[in-house]
Parts: C-alpha cells; structure tokens; sequence
C-alpha cells in the first residue's frame, strides 16, 4: 500500500481509509442529528395536540427522555471522534 503525504506534510491515511472514516463520521452525525429531532419532535407532538397533557410530570419525563437521546448523539459523535483520532496512529 502506498503511503501519502497529508497537507501538513506528514503521513496521511491511505485513499481506503478515508472514505471508511468519512462515512462513519457522516454517519455518526447524522445518527446525533436523529437523535435531536427525535427529541424535538416528541415534545411538539405533545403541545400541539390536546390529548397529551403536560404537567410537571409529563413536562419532566419528556425531558428525560431527551436526555436520553442527546446522550446517545453524544455517544455517536464521541465514537466518530476515536475512530478519527484512532487513524492518525
């Protein structure tokens, strides 16, 4: 395998390994992204419709539950992180 030079000069990744790295980071944010609209969505859909209730109670399992999903973007993000800072070694 033939190895390149990255733009400061230094070794950089092989042209298979970027396009792998740039599709888990892409997929990595798109996956937080879901995860946010996720969160966003849920809490529309119960203020604007009547069925749906929020008291303090409601208003605080709601935003547990988005807490929930902004941890798991936090997890996709983080794991794209390693896998960039993973293919400089």
């Amino acid at each position: 395998m033939e190895e390149s030079l990255s733009r400061d000069g230094g070794p950089s990744m092989s042209s298979e390994q970027v396009p792998q790295i740039d599709w888990a980071v892409v997929e990595s944010l798109i996956q937080a992204q879901a995860n946010t609209n996720m969160s966003l969505e849920q809490y529309l859909l119960y203020v604007t419709h009547d069925e749906f209730d929020l008291d303090a109670t409601e208003m605080e399992r709601c935003l547990s539950e988005a807490i929930v999903h902004h941890e798991r973007a936090l997890e996709d993000l983080e794991a794209a992180r390693e896998l960039v800072v993973g293919s400089d070694d």
